[in-house]
């Protein structure tokens, strides 16, 4: 029983770590498609958009963040654009 409590302890830590501290934007992937902003819709209402561009690195997580980590993962899942994760 206690190495199911470890286990479970072990599952969580990693989760959490997953998340990278930060998010490089290389661009659209469509190099044709004109675009060379992304407007991001923040997820909370009281936060403005922002603007990303290609070479643009944004930092994850806090208030001192450019994103929180559940809008890191929304944009490592966009398929229009690429994003690497910079793990620091």
């Amino acid at each position: 029983m206690a190495e199911e409590k470890n286990e479970t302890k072990k599952s969580a830590t990693s989760s959490t770590s997953s998340t990278p501290s930060k998010i490089q934007v290389v661009g659209p992937v469509d190099n044709n498609s004109g675009s060379s902003i992304l407007r991001f819709v923040r997820d909370a209402e009281s936060k403005a958009p922002i603007d990303i561009v290609p070479g643009q690195t944004l930092t994850v997580g806090g208030n001192s963040g450019d994103v929180t980590k559940a809008e890191a993962e929304r944009l490592l899942s966009y398929t229009r654009w690429e994003f690497k994760e910079v793990n620091e």
